[in-house]
């Protein structure tokens, strides 16, 4: 905002700019406190302008050559001498004593106030204020109590502390500089100027500001451009990362352009003093779209309407820097110099866009106050950044009017707290919102990230459970080894085994028994033997292979040779009968019917794997299968029988009794030698 009021003093040069000059606004000789402190100018050995001003441009000068006591009076009538640029060649043979006279009129508010004197020239001096001498340079005759400087002819300024007499009276400084006779005035490299006693305090303070404004600016680029790095869809950052970047600069040029205290050259000062007048829209406007980006409000004609208003402001900027190239106009003072050189055409253009800039920096300054608004109007976080970027900006334009229309006393307070709402204020206040919007987002993220890792870890329990059930389901039809390498293929290979023992069961009565009771007593009758059944499997580590009705069918040394061995069959079909005995005689002492079951064993080679696609499950076949059914038909109620192969594999196990049946026809396969095993006396 400061720029743009900066820039209602071209508006108004290019407004009251006519075909011909016009006088300066204050009159030749007129020094105050304001002119001491916003103009610049040049001081040897400094390496750079400085606030004050030099007394050649702005004092009533007067140039003599020649000598004459009186010429140092107050009260000389010297309106016959030449002016500066008409004496600056000027010589006069055998002659080489020159005088000049400046012509100051002090205002009361320089009253009180310690002011610094400055003469560098190349020829020895004497200074005198209102007739009375105050300074004399090397080479001239001493007198007691003078200041001595060091012989030599040098450029090195001399510095006077000076105060005005402020009597009411016009007051002058004269100078006596004695040369070479024959010498021009310009070889004399005379250059007088006036500073507030202050002015390096007031370049310190300067830098100070303007150096922590580019160092803010500069870390919200930074910081600015690495979070929209890892987050491109946040518009936001980039444009708040540009409009810093163009603040920063914006400072940068106007300290070695506008204030020249950098020490650059005049050529890239000149340079770098176009560059912060071209900017001079650029903030406010970046500033505009970032606030209408936050609120959501930034639509495509407003885009277009913000920026043609930005590059009309740029190229009136434009034409005024050519038409200084061009000399007709003076920036330094704002007018127009030679309006005999405008035509009709271009003069209309300049009207035109004069009007085109100031209806632009308006709207500026009104959309910044409206978008401003509408944040304010927002809930959440947005109202403190419509906040910060209403009461900057008004605070802005008002400490800058004040700081104007104040005078020198208010200027320095007014001007850098309004350069403080302008470069800092709204930068970090959009900073500090875009950041803790991204806190707040990153907190929604993390929260929500929680939640579904919570939500993940239940979905992954269930899964695991259901996958743990399906596992035990599937362990309830097959091998542990054959559902791992169905799992691991989606197909178990069969396999042949050597020698297996086949025990098959079955119930006596089943039929009749069915037709005593009911479907549902009838099958709970039945789970609760092949119930029992199972557990004695699994203990002994035999693989029920299947059921088919009443029959119930296990074998053992499959898929796993080293489990459920021959002994083990034959031990778990004993635990077999005992249960069926206890199961027999509570049933009896209930008054209900029993089952009672036959039970045949035989050893053999089988093939073992699964079979169908479907309601799949794991069967073995073979010769040894066919004789263990022979066992259990030819066996008898409440016995175990086994085959001559099963008793070669077990007869020598303790704990085990055998009768031989002899040869027992088996339906089938002939005569096969058979015997009955029982549990030693003795034996749980």
């Amino acid at each position: 905002m400061r720029a743009l009021l900066r820039t209602l003093v071209l508006v108004l040069c290019l407004g009251v700019s006519g075909w011909a000059a016009a006088q300066d606004e204050s009159p030749e000789g007129r020094v105050d406190l304001r002119r001491l402190s916003e103009s610049t100018t040049r001081v040897g050995g400094m390496g750079t302008e400085v606030p004050g001003v030099d007394l050649a441009s702005m004092a009533d000068m007067r140039h003599w050559i020649g000598d004459d006591s009186s010429f140092a009076s107050r009260l000389l009538v010297d309106t016959t001498w030449l002016g500066p640029r008409k004496g600056l060649d000027s010589i006069v043979p055998g002659v080489g004593v020159h005088w000049v006279r400046y012509h100051l009129e002090p205002q009361p508010d320089l009253r009180h106030r310690p002011l610094w004197l400055v003469v560098q020239s190349a020829v020895p001096f004497v200074l005198y204020h209102n007739g009375v001498e105050v300074l004399r340079s090397v080479g001239l005759p001493e007198s007691p109590g003078e200041r001595v400087l060091p012989r030599g002819r040098t450029l090195v300024p001399v510095t006077l502390p000076w105060r005005p007499a402020q009597d009411g009276g016009q007051e002058v400084l004269a100078l006596r500089l004695e040369a070479p006779p024959g010498t021009a005035f310009r070889a004399l490299d005379l250059r007088t100027t006036l500073h507030l006693s202050d002015v390096g305090y007031r370049l310190q303070r300067a830098l100070m500001h303007q150096g922590l404004f580019i160092g803010v600016n500069t870390i919200i680029v930074l910081l600015a451009l690495i979070i929209w790095w890892n987050d491109r869809s946040e518009r936001s950052w980039l444009l708040l990362a540009l409009l810093s970047l163009v603040n920063a600069l914006s400072i940068f040029t106007d300290l070695a352009g506008n204030q020249r205290v950098l020490g650059f050259g005049p050529e890239l000062t000149r340079l770098l003093d176009d560059a912060d007048s071209l900017m001079m829209a650029w903030p406010t406007y970046l500033l505009i779209l970032v606030l209408a980006t936050m609120h959501g409000g930034l639509t495509r004609r407003m885009t277009i309407l913000y920026t043609t208003g930005v590059v009309v402001v740029t190229l009136t900027v434009v034409c005024v820097l050519v038409m200084r190239m061009m000399g007709l106009v003076d920036l330094s003072e704002g007018l127009v110099l030679d309006g005999e050189d405008l035509n009709v055409a271009v003069l209309l253009v300049l009207v035109v866009m004069g009007l085109l800039f100031g209806v632009f920096l308006a709207i500026f300054a009104v959309e910044v106050v409206r978008h401003g608004i509408k944040l304010l109007r927002m809930p959440g976080y947005e109202r403190w950044l419509g906040a910060g970027a209403v009461i900057s900006s008004l605070l802005s334009i008002a400490f800058q009017v004040v700081a104007e229309l104040g005078g020198v006393a208010l200027l320095d307070w007014f001007g850098t707290i309004a350069e403080y709402c302008s470069y800092v204020a709204v930068p970090v206040s959009a900073a500090v919102y875009l950041a803790i919007r991204s806190a707040h987002h990153n907190r929604l993220v993390a929260r929500q990230r929680d939640e579904l890792d919570a939500e993940v870890k239940e979905r992954t329990a269930e899964l695991r459970a259901e996958r743990d059930r399906s596992d035990e389901l599937l362990l309830n039809i097959l091998p542990q080894e054959v559902a791992d390498e169905l799992k691991a293929k989606g197909s178990a290979d069969a396999r042949h085994f050597d020698q297996a023992t086949v025990l098959f069961t079955d119930f006596r009565g089943f039929t009749q028994l069915s037709e005593q009771v009911g479907p549902a007593e009838l099958v709970q009758e039945l789970n609760a033997c092949f119930k029992a059944f199972d557990a004695i499997m699994d203990k002994y580590r035999i693989e029920k292979t299947k059921t088919i009705g009443d029959s119930y069918m296990a074998a053992g040394g499959l898929p796993d040779p080293t489990h459920g061995g021959p002994a083990d069959v034959v031990f778990a079909a004993l635990e077999m009968q005992d249960f069926m005995v206890q199961h027999k005689a509570e049933r009896s002492a209930q008054g209900k019917p029993y089952f009672e079951m036959r039970v045949g064993i035989h050893s053999g080679p089988v093939v073992a794997g699964i079979v169908g696609v479907k309601k799949f499950q794991y069967d073995i076949w073979g010769d040894t299968v066919n004789t263990a059914s022979r066992m259990e038909s030819s066996g008898e109620i409440g016995k175990v029988n086994i085959s001559g192969a099963t008793y070669e594999l077990v007869k020598g196990i303790a704990g085990l009794d055998f009768i031989s049946r002899g040869k027992v026809q088996a339906k089938g396969k002939g005569e096969m030698e058979m015997f009955f095993v029982s549990r030693s006396l003795g034996e749980g």
